[in-house]
């Protein structure tokens, strides 16, 4: 038995999936930009409050300032600067990069700001605060939904952390008990922000997947309205839209077969309804086969079917239409193996503008009854003024 109706909709499907992987994959790229401003503005504001701070402390607790003013400078704003800055340079780099795979890309726009916040962790001795930042990164890897980005995320904030606690230009004097338990309530945080981040992740990938099994019931749905349940053909409504969307493209050639077997009804009579269903299955499954390379089939109605041929003459569509008109007639009926099957075809081109969807058919059809009338079991081509 052929069907084509689940193979069109789990193309669909397939279609469908390439085009949300390419959605994604630019919605990932404008937020990798985002990231990278963001990274921007992150070295851009903790210039500009380094300068800040320097100047106050300088002018209001200069006994504060342990080290001398040129050695001050460049480890409090020029060196952490050149890093965050550079940073940022090179995530643009990689961003705009083509060697590198977009999974990749994403986790760089996230590891620039976990660098970022390194570098000021290792620039100041507010530890607490320092080690807060570190949820900022983690959290971002919701935007990717990768569960292996987030615990490689918080694994590196976590060495972060701890080489940031030790880094010796801190100049954290109280490296005691409360220091350890600041360390301690730190990595507390950064893993409890990566199980939090984890179960968001999830939840949206289970969002995610209902609606993808959403979708793909909706497709079927839309397929089983379009499609002959029988033949698995697409169906009338479906033909009209094609043969309508061909003629507004204004295709270079474009023909039209209409078809209708023989003496059917005396076939349900003798043979049965379900037999006679055989046949039609049969008979869609011979045009399918030896048309669609070139065409589009179409079950129109009861046993009459239609063939819409895009960028194809009417001798090709002919060729291709009496192939499979010959082992119509050449296959043997497990019910009645003597009783040839047979077809009557009127092909025609489409001839000028002013024929819409409607008339077109029309036109074949009448062509069509014209084999009828010759003797049946022909195909026929015809012209406006065969009618």
């Amino acid at each position: 038995m052929y069907n084509k109706s689940s193979n069109n909709y789990l193309a669909l499907i397939n279609i469908k999936d390439a085009r949300d992987m390419d959605q994604f994959s630019k919605l990932y790229h404008k937020w990798r930009r985002k990231l990278n401003n963001v990274a921007l503005i992150i070295a851009f504001f903790t210039l500009l409050l380094e300068l800040i701070v320097s100047h106050l402390m300088y002018r209001f607790l200069p006994w504060m300032i342990s080290s001398s003013l040129p050695r001050y400078i460049l480890l409090k704003i020029v060196l952490p600067s050149i890093g965050c800055f550079l940073l940022v340079l090179i995530g643009r780099y990689i961003m705009n990069s083509n060697r590198l795979s977009d999974t990749a890309k994403n986790y760089f726009s996230i590891l620039t700001i976990t660098s970022q916040i390194f570098i000021i962790a290792c620039v100041h001795n507010v530890f607490i605060f320092t080690s807060i930042l570190y949820i900022i990164p983690i959290i971002l890897t919701v935007i990717y939904s990768r569960k292996m980005m987030t615990n490689l995320v918080t694994l590196v904030s976590i060495i972060f952390m701890f080489i940031s606690s030790l880094a010796p230009f801190t100049n954290t004097s109280t490296k005691d008990t409360f220091y350890t338990l600041e360390v301690f309530i730190g990595l507390l945080l950064i893993i409890g922000c990566s199980l939090i981040t984890n179960l968001l992740t999830d939840i949206e990938k289970d969002k995610n997947n209902i609606i993808k099994a959403s979708t793909f019931k909706q497709l079927q749905l839309e397929e089983l309205i379009k499609c002959d349940p029988l033949t698995g053909l697409y169906n009338i409504a479906s033909f009209y839209n094609t043969l309508d969307a061909s003629i507004k493209n204004k295709e270079t050639v474009l023909s039209l077969a209409v078809i209708d077997i023989d003496n059917f009804k005396a076939v349900n009579d003798a043979w049965g309804h379900d037999n006679a269903n055989d046949v039609l299955i049969f008979i869609a499954a011979q045009l399918q086969y030896h048309c669609s390379t070139q065409g589009h089939v179409f079950r129109y109605g009861g046993e009459e079917f239609t063939i819409v041929f895009p960028n194809t003459s009417s001798a090709n569509a002919k060729i291709m239409i009496e192939a499979a008109q010959k082992n119509i007639y050449n296959h043997d009926f497990v019910h009645n193996p003597k009783h040839n099957i047979t077809f009557s075809c009127g092909i025609a081109e489409y001839p000028s503008p002013d024929y819409n969807a409607h008339d077109f058919f029309q036109l074949a059809d009448k062509i069509m009854y014209q084999a009828k009338f010759s003797g049946k079991n022909q195909v026929i081509i015809g012209t406006p003024t065969s009618s």
